[in-house]
């Protein structure tokens, strides 16, 4: 534990000095880049958030976060209560939670902003909670117009490089 926070206090130090982090993707696929650093304030259902941001995008505010690119079930559907309480379990271990922003739709029909969601794995990666949603079956990919596509997706994405934060 005291690794992790050690991790954690490295990242967000550079963070607050008004940098972001980006991680490598494949050749040809969109770099994600974090550009929001944020709490979770409340799990609406299985792919959608309450947060409060403290760095890059929408700083200092709360507001609603779609999950990019997958479907969860819904709360009254079958499977939806356990979509809910999974991704609540999986974020209750992070303090601090990371956003890429989607660029071509910040916003999806319901006015919820659209991104896709990162923790810290360890030291040199960032896992995608997007993809764990799928993989553990609580969501299914769904190629939405936006900045992404599923199959670029990677579940561990390694940290590589420092720049600064992009505010949309």
């Amino acid at each position: 534990m005291k690794t992790d926070n050690t991790i954690l206090m490295v990242l967000l130090s550079v963070l607050l000095a008004g940098s972001a982090l980006w991680a490598v993707a494949k050749p040809g696929a969109a770099q994600p880049e974090i550009n929001a650093v944020c709490k979770v304030e409340r799990v609406v259902d299985g792919d959608t958030l309450w947060v409060y941001c403290f760095k890059g995008f929408k700083a200092n505010q709360q507001f609603k976060v779609r999950l990019a690119d997958i479907n969860a079930y819904e709360l009254k559907e079958r499977g939806g209560e356990e979509a809910k309480k999974f991704l609540e379990q999986v974020l209750s271990n992070h303090t601090r939670i990371f956003f890429d922003v989607d660029e071509k739709h910040t916003y999806g029909k319901y006015g919820r902003v659209i991104a896709v969601l990162y923790v810290i794995y360890n030291k040199t990666h960032f896992l995608n909670i997007n993809y764990l949603l799928v993989e553990e079956k609580h969501a299914v990919w769904v190629d939405y117009y936006n900045s992404w596509h599923p199959e670029d997706f990677k579940k561990y994405v390694r940290i590589s490089k420092i720049s600064k934060i992009k505010r949309n």
